[in-house]
């Protein structure tokens, strides 16, 4: 049943349209009205329930990327871009089977072919948001749960990094005015695939980004930060010891100019205590928002 709202004059879609379009079940749906407030556009003076095309939408992401895995209770406050990027992900990683194998069966030749092929068919960006991320994720719980090897991890790693690095060699020269910025990892800190990533895709939003690799030492990130001139540090870590990392990080901040920000990510550094001048990047949503702002900053106020 179609009805036009009063308002606006949109057309509506009945309780049963909707329910079919999005698959959500109507109990499911009710459940969803108490606990998170999701209500439709319209109800009748009889009690009818009708939403525009976009709360369809919307209801069937939100049954689609809790169907992956997320919790509804997270999802519910995300914005409908951000949840069409969660659902392309979770679309990625279920691509991501022939990969998995290959990895699992240590079978390198197969494994390069496989992402050579990615990331020949799709942006940077995009073989970021849906290989590299999703498989090293995936990778570190196969891992966790017995199911790949260290082995097999580093040899994974190794792809990746070959061919992200490939990418930042095709990025073109920076303008002499770009705003710089160094990635790398703290001491200790071997994975270094998020530091790679961010200095990446800084280098594609105009930034003079360079990657420093992994386990560096504060006094050794400040000396390079300093002699580079940048406006940024950004360091990623997956493992240590919040305590150890606490402590790299203020002798990190001690040792650079005030001007110059820290931005951290990665799952080692969510514990981490709230420290003046270091922001934790808790997705890549907030880490590119961040990028485009402060360059935009920057070259206002250079």
């Amino acid at each position: 049943m179609h009805r036009k709202r009063q308002d606006k004059g949109e057309a509506l879609i009945g309780l049963a349209e909707a329910l079919t379009t999005s698959g959500v079940p109507k109990l499911l749906l009710h459940a969803w009205e108490r606990r998170y407030g999701i209500e439709p556009a319209e109800r009748s003076p009889t009690g009818r329930r009708f939403y525009t095309r976009e709360q369809v939408e919307r209801l069937r992401l939100l049954k689609s990327c809790s169907d992956g895995g997320h919790r509804i209770g997270n999802l519910v406050s995300l914005p409908t871009d951000a949840l069409l990027r969660l659902e392309a992900e979770l679309r990625a990683r279920a691509d991501l089977s022939d990969v998995f194998e290959a990895v699992k069966a240590m079978d390198s030749d197969r494994l390069q072919s496989l992402l050579q092929a990615r990331a020949e068919r799709d942006t940077p960006e995009q073989f970021i948001r849906t290989t590299a991320l999703p498989l090293m994720r995936e990778i570190g719980s196969m891992w966790a749960e017995g199911d790949a090897t260290i082995a097999a991890e580093h040899m994974t790693t190794a792809q990746i990094k070959r061919i992200l690095g490939g990418f930042f060699d095709q990025c073109p020269q920076p303008a002499g005015d770009a705003p710089r910025l160094i990635a790398t990892t703290p001491e200790r800190e071997e994975h270094d695939i998020g530091a790679l990533v961010a200095a990446l895709l800084a280098r594609q939003r105009g930034w003079n980004a360079l990657f420093l690799g992994a386990n560096l030492p504060a006094a050794a990130i400040a000396e390079a930060a300093h002699r580079r001139d940048v406006s940024c540090v950004c360091l990623s870590a997956l493992t240590g010891r919040k305590a150890a990392l606490e402590r790299h990080l203020k002798e990190l901040r001690s040792a650079l100019s005030a001007e110059i920000a820290i931005w951290i990510g990665g799952a080692a550094y969510r514990p981490v205590s709230t420290l003046h001048g270091v922001t934790y990047m808790s997705d890549l949503e907030l880490f590119l928002d961040a990028l485009d702002r402060s360059a935009s900053h920057l070259r206002a106020t250079g």
